[in-house]
């Protein structure tokens, strides 16, 4: 895929400490104006409108990563109330559904600067893995219904000698 241009904010050149009680501040619902104006307080300027967007990115990015949580969650339940239930599989799944999202919501001269060879690898390698895994199954459900023939056979050898 291309380069994505990394967005430089002037909140991250603050100091640490300044940037975090910002950070703090703007996820407690502080105004714009009261936030600059702590920055102020600590011998820094910045604008509101820099506020606004360095706000508005956080918030964004903050509300993705409490979506993917709650994705990842909702998989261990599913997985805890079904025991027998692999979370490899439903994992699998949603990877290649945020990928296929990811490429239909790419705008037309994004989606033409994309590396198609690197998307291509990167496809393979995921149905790589969801095909080793579906050998890995195949081959486990045959060790386990082999182990139990012979359990049955060794089960039935044993009751014939007792009568």
């Amino acid at each position: 895929m291309g380069k994505k241009k990394r967005k430089h904010y002037a909140i991250e050149k603050l100091p640490s400490d300044v940037k975090e009680a910002v950070d703090e501040m703007i996820k407690a619902d502080f105004t714009y104006k009261e936030i600059v104006d702590y920055i102020k307080s600590t011998g820094n300027s910045v604008s509101k409108s820099a506020v606004q967007r360095y706000a508005s990115n956080l918030m964004e990015t903050l509300q993705t990563l409490r979506m993917t949580q709650e994705n990842f969650k909702a998989i261990m339940e599913e997985t805890e109330r079904y025991k027998n239930v692999d979370f490899t599989e439903p994992l699998t799944r949603l990877l290649c559904s945020q990928l296929l999202n990811s490429i239909n919501t790419l705008p037309e001269e994004q989606l033409q600067s994309t590396n198609i060879e690197t998307l291509v690898k990167n496809t393979v390698a995921l149905t790589k893995a969801v095909a080793y895994k579906k050998n890995i199954d195949i081959k486990n459900n045959s060790i386990l219904e082999n182990g139990a023939e012979q359990f049955q056979s060794m089960l039935y050898d044993v009751m014939a000698d007792c009568y």
